[in-house]
């Protein structure tokens, strides 16, 4: 140990010879960076591409279907870029269909320095629907919960619904009218409400194996009958370093979920699946037919805090 102690001077001592005798060493410190990701709330057509088109970034989207989104926040520098968005280029009608060459939005969005987005693409495609496709730019500003709570906030990409109620309530599957008052009400077609406050729920016993989520369903106002929901992810606790058999295993951070205390999540309502037909070159096509029901994703905005390295 004292010899490993030496050795590490003696480097530092080398180490801080050689910088001082470099003139054009220096500090480097990190790009400014902003954060986006996308959701896809655009029921009429196929999957669409997402591109950053005057920088080469991974912050881009390709493929993301109707009621996707691509995850976490990717990182790009902050201020203005052009995004295009495309059909995607595989589609039901072949990968031969003449699509990438019809852009459905190209503009440019300016995003400042250290912020986080959620980029929402909102509306329709289809000649005559209103509303008309739209890029909504959604600053995302996490809460910090208190003990024992989780926080929820929705999105409401469903125009076919209209306006609706949104409830949270613990469950152990979705299905059945609500049983609970609702969290938000009149949640109007793209709107965002703020953050609500959430117990967090107990995770289950052994050995039990699970327990209830919240199940977060939107219903027409002063109605009991959804017309979309989904049980949130109850996420995973965290696991401490252990070592076994002298093999030291490394330490897990948790994941965001309703059984997490101080996560936070984004529940985005999205309506039916509007038919459209796929064309190919040759004179093909594919219908796509429409659906009657509605959807509910969650997005995990804020994890516990880490415990890992």
């Amino acid at each position: 140990m004292h010899f490993t102690r030496v050795l590490a001077a003696g480097l530092a001592v080398v180490g801080g010879t050689a910088c001082g005798s470099d003139p054009v060493s220096k500090t480097v410190s990190p790009d400014p960076f902003t954060s986006i990701r996308w959701v896809n709330a655009v029921p009429d057509t196929v999957a669409m591409d997402f591109r950053i088109v005057d920088y080469p970034s991974n912050a881009s989207e390709p493929n993301l279907a109707f009621r996707a989104s691509s995850g976490n926040w990717r990182n790009l520098p902050p201020g203005p870029h052009r995004i295009k968005v495309f059909f995607t280029n595989t589609t039901a009608a072949g990968a031969g269909a003449s699509v990438v060459s019809q852009v459905f939005v190209d503009t440019t969005l300016t995003f400042d320095e250290g912020k986080k987005y959620t980029i929402l693409h909102y509306g329709f495609t289809k000649t005559g629907a209103t509303p008309r496709n739209r890029l909504i730019v959604i600053e995302d500003v996490p809460p910090s919960p208190a003990a024992g709570q989780i926080g929820l906030r929705a999105i409401n990409a469903a125009p076919a619904f209209g306006a609706v109620d949104v409830f949270a309530e613990p469950r152990t599957a979705t299905g059945g009218p609500t049983t609970t008052a609702p969290i938000f009400t009149s949640l109007a077609p793209a709107a965002i409400t703020n953050w609500y406050a959430l117990p967090a729920l107990p995770p289950p016993v052994p050995p039990a194996t699970s327990s209830p989520s919240y199940r977060v369903a939107s219903a027409p106002p002063s109605t009991n009958l959804p017309n979309a929901d989904v049980l949130a992810p109850p996420g995973s606790p965290a696991v401490p370093s252990t070592t076994v058999a002298g093999v030291v295993s490394q330490p897990l951070d948790a994941i965001a979920g309703t059984q997490q205390p101080l996560s936070a999540l984004t529940v985005v309502i999205f309506g039916p699946q509007v038919s459209y037909t796929l064309r190919t070159p040759t004179g093909g096509s594919v219908v796509i037919p429409a659906t009657t029901t509605g959807a509910v994703t969650v997005m995990l905005d804020k994890h516990p805090p880490r415990i890992s390295p």
